[in-house]
């Protein structure tokens, strides 16, 4: 397939467009230059994504403001972005007829959902986003896009609602494993098994690591999370220990991803293990 990825010269971009290339041909757009970059395009330019499109089989649609951008840059900026751009390319999508549509949406839109009471959050896709800002906003009301756009003209896209993946101190890597943080390799992974999958219309998946965590740890991971890692990971304190990593108290949420494992097949490799094999 010719692949046109939006974002492509991001750390998610360039990692899904690494993992693509070997069987797929690949189009990279980004306001700034990279190494799977084609076309420096911004995608509010609706003129200029109407030409890429042609001759594309299937989109991903990386290309966002983020929340870190939330103290410099303006409102109306979030939503020219996030949801005219994305609108721009549905519209494209749509009009050349692509076989594929994939959405990077974020968790972050769960927003006051994911405030704790009594224990735990359990973060299925069938919990109700209630969002904190325009970031979250603008995230949502492109997924509604999305929706809308496979519904009413039978485009078929798939929102892949990611967990945390960039950079970070390790502890916190390693601790975020367990209940909202994911590999950026694993997360490339679900775009490519969104992308080339050929039977859903629509639909939207959490993507964040394997948590071990249970329904029924939701009450001591908020009060006593080291008690119940301790029986999940009996050698995590002591390394945690020996590396002077602080181990927090109290887990909030916890990410679930059994749909995306059910319906796409899949099954992220780098999880909390991974630090201490």
């Amino acid at each position: 397939m010719r692949i046109l990825i939006t974002g492509s010269s991001g750390q998610l971009g360039t990692e899904i467009a690494r993992q693509l290339s070997s069987q797929h041909d690949i189009v990279g757009i980004d306001r700034v230059e990279g190494a799977w970059t084609h076309h420096r395009v911004n995608i509010v330019d609706r003129e200029a994504v109407r030409n890429l499109m042609k001759g594309i089989d299937a989109v991903i649609h990386i290309a966002s403001l983020h929340a870190p951008h939330l103290a410099t840059i303006s409102k109306q900026a979030f939503i020219d972005v996030n949801i005219t751009g994305t609108l721009n390319l549905l519209e494209a999508a749509t009009d050349e007829r692509i076989r594929r549509f994939v959405y990077t949406s974020t968790t972050s839109l769960y927003g006051f959902a994911l405030i704790p009471h009594e224990q735990a959050v359990w973060v299925t896709e069938e919990l109700t986003p209630q969002p904190r800002d325009i970031y979250d906003i603008t995230k949502k009301a492109a997924e509604e896009l999305c929706q809308h756009f496979a519904r009413a003209y039978g485009l078929p896209t798939i929102c892949l609602r990611t967990s945390r993946f960039f950079p970070e101190a390790i502890p916190l890597m390693a601790f975020y494993r367990l209940y909202r943080g994911v590999d950026v390799r694993d997360v490339a992974r679900a775009h490519v098994l969104a992308v080339t999958n050929q039977e859903i219309l629509f639909d939207v998946f959490n993507i964040s690591a394997q948590s071990p965590f249970k329904p029924d740890d939701l009450p001591a991971l908020l009060y006593d999370a080291p008690s119940v890692i301790r029986s999940k990971f009996p050698e995590a304190l002591s390394i945690f220990t020996q590396q002077r990593w602080t181990l927090p108290r109290s887990i909030d949420r916890v990410y679930v991803i059994e749909r995306a494992c059910r319906q796409l097949g899949y099954q992220p490799r780098h999880n909390f293990q991974e630090y201490f094999q």
